[in-house]
């Protein structure tokens, strides 16, 4: 039989004869039928053609022998393009001789028809002809078009044939293989097996094998017949259909995946096909979606490894960078809206993975970074115009927002510079948003922020206003019953009870102290300084006079005295210099010239001292709580802390927890039972009003730790990207 892929016909040499109009089946690129009435008219025309120069060098290949001839003749001008394939693919079927014709087709003898038998074997041909794009697609995948009629059950037996073949690098068998595959996910995803599939698999034990077989062989069977570059190689066309269903099926599997040891292994077999899925645009976009999802919701060996993957993919098509970096930005936005201490350690992997991918390009970087710190001012803003939803910018998914934008931009390249600016403007409209003492947790968050940027940047952020204000909530005694503390680093807000208690105002004070230290030793390595810290020395004093803790003025004499000597040293060694302080290079020099100030060398010694302290007390919190010792003894040991440079003993913690028991556990509390007083063990009416009293304190007093905005929804998903 000979093939038209012009026309789509099958059969042999046609008859000059025009077939009947009731036994023509038009095909779907074939001329219609000639009626009988032109037939003549066709005739006349074909033999007027045949004067022209195009026909003229077609008859003069064709050799005039009989009937048969003047059929070829006729046929080379209805269907040109059929005539031409006969010539380019069979010639030796046009070739007739004299012999030839008398015998092979004897049977003709008129010159307008021809046999029934042979037009009707045509056209049952024709009308089985694929369509030519449906021929060529079928090259591409001619396992995936074999019917299947019963699917085979995989077996043991049957793994270890396919092993045997696969050890031999066998195509066949891989192909095989890969069915099995797409059976296997189908079994773990629950469903049920599709009637196409070839292989069905029942035993879990089969899948795991199934599995780990396609690690093992898969990816050293390939290289080795498609090579470095797998699209230009000669097998590709072969293996492009089932490599395809292949990579499919290990993309869904990421998703199903409860292990972390499997799925960890599985991520790692990915990035070895990673050159496989580049062939693929739509395979790439979901290879690079699943390991996002991967990347913030698994455990941190699952997170890692994922975070490995994305940065091949970034390496291997550098033009995925900037979808990738959207997708991972909402992601860790989606996975950052809780904070606490378990969850902490995750978002903080998160985002110093999430910095590295911005470190890439820096103007992708930019662009991105615009486009989501504006997002932050407007929300901002809408606020403030507002007055309303402040629950939109008060949450830990706000916060860890610019917390990411402080990392990228600490250590950037020029290009980012611009974004610093508009950055901290955020960050102090923050501040300003509400002055409540409730929300100094998250005013405390944001100038931790702030210095950060600042000593990395090399920027002077004026932050003494705000640390300034909040010591003055420190300055006044609460005498609140003592609670419990609460770790302020995983607190945005607090309950208008609790901001009364003792063990808040110690937490503010420390975290005050701490920051004040910070932009206080930033600041003292500039020739600037005495002018800069003269009003905070005057701001200082006054504090110490009007505070009555002991704990908190002692600790501000000493910065005091820290500051003063600083600030005189810094005098003496300015007032001998030729410069001006316009000659800005000329103090840029002179100031790298300086050494570490007293108040430096003050603040990394606290610093150390202040950690250890407190990995000390969580220690001991933790082996209380399993112990089953009670709250008393540790608002005793919490409410002792390190005073100066050195940290107090044991001893002192002691008289401090049993001094702090007295004085801040009053009888009306009802914390601790007086026992004694005849009024009371008197009438029974008085200890019923005694408990109601205590009971109104308690709740009025109630401590809720774990208090904080609850975002009501994704803030970044709702981003419209503008073109």
């Amino acid at each position: 039989a000979v093939v038209s892929t012009q026309s789509g016909h099958y059969g042999r040499a046609e008859s000059p004869v025009k077939p009947k109009p009731k036994a023509k089946k038009k095909s779907k690129k074939t001329k219609p039928a000639v009626s009988d009435e032109t037939a003549d008219s066709s005739g006349q025309t074909a033999e007027e053609s045949d004067q022209t120069p195009e026909t003229a060098s077609k008859d003069e290949n064709i050799p005039k022998s009989g009937n048969v001839k003047k059929g070829l003749s006729r046929l080379g001008e209805k269907d040109s393009d059929f005539f031409k394939f006969l010539q380019e693919n069979d010639p030796d079927l046009l070739d007739f001789s004299g012999a030839e014709d008398s015998d092979g087709l004897s049977g003709v003898n008129s010159e307008d028809e021809i046999p029934e038998d042979l037009e009707d074997e045509a056209e049952n041909m024709s009308d089985n002809d694929p369509d030519p794009d449906t021929e060529m697609a079928g090259q591409e995948e001619p396992e995936l078009a074999e019917p299947t009629v019963t699917a085979i059950n995989v077996t043991p037996q049957l793994l270890k044939k396919w092993k045997l073949n696969l050890e031999k690098n066998s195509l066949p068998t891989w192909k095989q293989l890969v069915r099995a595959f797409q059976a296997a996910v189908v079994t773990a995803k629950g469903d049920e097996p599709e009637s196409e599939m070839k292989y069905t698999i029942v035993d879990p034990d089969i899948v795991n094998k199934v599995i780990m077989m396609c690690l093992k062989y898969t990816s050293e069977l390939l290289k080795s017949h498609l090579g470095e570059n797998p699209t230009s190689s000669t097998k590709w066309n072969r293996l492009k259909m089932s490599l395809k269903s292949y990579l499919t099926s290990l993309t869904e599997l990421l998703g199903l995946l409860t292990s972390n040891d499997v799925l960890c292994a599985v991520m790692r077999h990915c990035k070895a096909m990673l050159p496989y899925y580049a062939a693929f645009s739509r395979l790439i976009k979901k290879f690079v979606k699943s390991h996002v999802a991967v990347w913030g919701s698994k455990s941190e060996l699952s997170r890692v490894v994922a975070f490995t993957c994305l940065q091949a993919v970034v390496k291997k098509i550098p033009t995925f960078l900037e979808d990738m970096l959207k997708k991972m930005y909402v992601e860790y936005t989606k996975c950052s809206k809780m904070m606490n201490p378990k969850s902490r350690d995750n978002i903080m992997l998160m985002r110093n993975s999430l910095v590295e991918m911005f470190k890439i390009n820096p103007s992708i970087t930019y662009t991105t970074g615009f486009l989501y710190i504006r997002q932050l001012a407007v929300t901002l803003r809408s606020v403030i115009v507002n007055k309303k939803d402040v629950e939109s910018v008060y949450n830990w998914q706000y916060v860890n927002c610019l917390h990411v934008w402080v990392s990228v931009l600490s250590d950037c390249d020029a290009c980012l510079q611009p974004l610093i600016f508009p950055l901290i403007q955020v960050m102090m409209g923050v501040i300003k948003l509400h002055s409540s003492p409730c929300f100094y947790p998250l005013h405390l968050h944001s100038i931790r922020l702030m210095l950060h940027l600042a000593a990395a940047t090399n920027k002077h952020i004026p932050l003494v206003h705000s640390l300034l204000g909040t010591l003055d909530f420190c300055a006044v005694v609460h005498k609140a019953p003592a609670t419990k503390p609460v770790d302020l680093t995983c607190v945005l807000r607090v309950t208008k009870g609790y901001k009364k208690t003792k063990a808040f105002q110690d937490g503010v004070f420390d975290l005050t102290y701490e920051l004040l230290l910070n932009y206080i030793s930033q600041l003292s390595q500039s020739i600037s300084f005495p002018e800069v810290s003269f009003p905070v020395i005057v701001w200082l004093r006054k504090f110490n006079k009007k505070c009555n803790n002991p704990k908190y003025t002692s600790q501000m004499k000493q910065l005091l005295e820290k500051m003063e000597a600083v600030s005189r040293d810094l005098t003496e060694k300015r007032s001998s210099v030729s410069f001006t302080p316009k000659d800005l290079d000329k103090v840029t020099e002179w100031e790298s010239q300086l050494p570490d100030s007293a108040l430096t060398k003050y603040f990394n010694t606290w610093l150390k001292i202040h950690r250890a302290v407190a990995a000390a007390n969580k220690s001991a919190e933790e082996e209380e709580e399993e112990g089953g010792e009670g709250e008393e003894e540790d608002v005793g040991a919490d409410d002792s802390d390190e005073e100066g440079e050195t940290a107090p003993s044991p001893k002192k913690k002691a008289k401090k927890s049993k001094k702090s028991k007295t004085k801040d556990t009053p009888d009306a509390n009802g914390i601790e039972n007086v026992n004694g007083a005849s009024s009371d063990a008197s009438s029974p009416d008085k200890k019923k009003k005694k408990k109601n009293k205590t009971k109104k304190v308690e709740e009025e007093t109630k401590v809720d730790e774990d208090v904080e905005f609850v975002d009501t929804g994704d803030m970044v998903e709702d981003i419209v990207l503008s073109d």
